[in-house]
């Protein structure tokens, strides 16, 4: 899929999108509905009347994991795989000069983004109205190749936003370089960008590689990109709304709290000024929001730190069923088809390396389902041999957020397979006829 709205509309065509014409109020009632959404069917969701715009509001189109590797055009089962394969490629992108993203535009004292944007807050204590779901790019000072990336943005007023980057990100590495030379940093915020563009800017594509051309090698199609009215800067040409303006030099500003994707809150703490230059849109923009930690975050994500450890652990493990962050990110559930009892080990301390934020890591038999908790604690406790399948290591770091930190020290892997002599007698139950069977053909009308 090459833009948002294709994504929106296969959503639909699915039964997948549920619509809301009530008026929803941006301010936690558009957050609750959507929370009762993800805990329910998980559909996505397009809001038609939210309070203070005329702009429709989509989220939780990712979810479901299936619908990641649909709009990029892959087998869920092979997803990980494939992404692998195609993180090498690259596809120059395609220059135009007229751009749906462009239709309506906006510069100087017409800004207002308390104004022009919908003003969603998501968590009790949140600072305000935040920006989730927008994708930053900007040119490296010297070399020009672009780098995409996520990052909250509080909506201040006027022509002002707070941006939460810093290195070792590497926007914030751009912004440093920027810096260090006395100039801002010309940079876009994307929102409702082509699905390709949305996993390179989550991906851990290498520093000197241009996300851009790895967003089209992974749409198959060159990425349409238009240039930006008042910054030298490229945005993809379809997508729904785009953000002008450059990250200012030498100027910090308390930005949160904000409710952020741990179901904690992120302190107020300095973080860098945006300074906007111009807002362009479709005439009919659809504005997409993300809920932090919710079911469509947490794909956002976690296929890409998915994908980060298959590199690593496949140098160990051939036969890779696949992996799962269940639960959360900060841990993985690695199924595999053992051949031998030193490959959960392998496994294990592959996988605790292979991603800093990894700090517990499962591995079960090709017959347990990675993406479903139950069963992975169901084979802990029935597989797993405490006394030699337990391994811990202490106050290695994982996640680095400043002031939690400390908490995030010490990594544990489980091993929760069978040893191979004993597969036969933990081969699990089947029920012959259960795959074929319809409830509502057996049950009652009106019961």
């Amino acid at each position: 899929m090459q833009t948002f709205r294709q994504l929106i509309e296969r959503l639909e065509a699915k039964g997948d999108l549920a619509r809301v014409s009530r008026q929803v109020d941006p301010k936690h009632e558009l957050t609750a509905v959507m929370r009762h959404m993800q805990r329910g069917d998980n559909k996505a969701l397009l809001f038609k009347n939210v309070k203070g715009t005329d702009i429709p509001v989509a989220t939780n189109v990712f979810g479901f994991r299936s619908t990641v590797a649909e709009s990029l055009g892959l087998e869920e089962g092979n997803l990980l795989r494939t992404l692998v394969a195609l993180e090498n490629r690259r596809l120059p992108v395609d220059r135009v000069t007229d751009a749906p993203v462009q239709e309506v535009v906006l510069t100087g004292d017409k800004i207002d983004v308390a104004r022009d944007l919908p003003q969603i807050v998501y968590a009790e204590h949140d600072a305000g109205a935040y920006i989730t779901a927008g994708v930053l790019i900007a040119p490296h000072p010297e070399t020009g190749v672009y780098n995409a990336s996520w990052n909250r943005c509080q909506l201040v007023g006027d022509d002002k936003l707070r941006v939460r980057m810093m290195p070792p990100q590497h926007l914030g590495r751009y912004h440093a370089e920027a810096e260090a030379k006395g100039r801002n940093l010309p940079c876009a915020i994307v929102i409702g960008a082509p699905p390709g563009l949305m996993f390179s800017a989550a991906s851990k594509v290498p520093y000197e590689v241009d996300e851009l051309e790895v967003a089209g090698a992974w749409q198959g199609k060159p990425l349409r990109v238009v240039r930006c009215k008042t910054i030298p800067v490229d945005v993809p040409a379809d997508a729904e709304i785009v953000i002008e303006g450059e990250v200012i030099r030498d100027i910090r500003e308390e930005e949160g709290p904000f409710g952020e994707f741990t179901d904690g809150y992120v302190p107020v703490m300095k973080n860098h000024v945006f300074r906007v230059t111009a807002i362009t849109r479709r005439k009919d923009a659809i504005y997409h929001a993300i809920l932090a930690g919710g079911t469509e975050d947490l794909n956002l994500v976690g296929v890409p730190i998915q994908t980060e450890i298959y590199k690593k652990v496949s140098a160990f493990v051939p036969r890779i069923k696949d992996i799962a962050t269940p639960g959360y990110v900060f841990g993985c559930v690695i199924s595999i088809e053992k051949q031998n009892e030193d490959q959960p080990k392998n496994a294990l301390l592959a996988a605790l390396g292979g991603y800093s934020w990894t700090k517990v890591v499962v591995i079960v038999d090709e017959d347990v389902d990675p993406f479903n908790a139950a069963d992975v604690l169901w084979a802990i406790q029935t597989r797993c041999t405490p006394d030699t399948g337990v391994y811990a290591i202490p106050r290695v770091p994982s996640y680095t957020r400043e002031d939690v930190r400390d908490v995030h020290r010490g990594k544990i892997g489980i091993d929760a397979t069978v040893p191979i002599p004993l597969k036969g007698l933990f081969e699990r139950r089947r029920f012959p006829g259960e795959g074929s069977i319809r409830l509502e053909d057996y049950i009652d009308v009106g019961h």
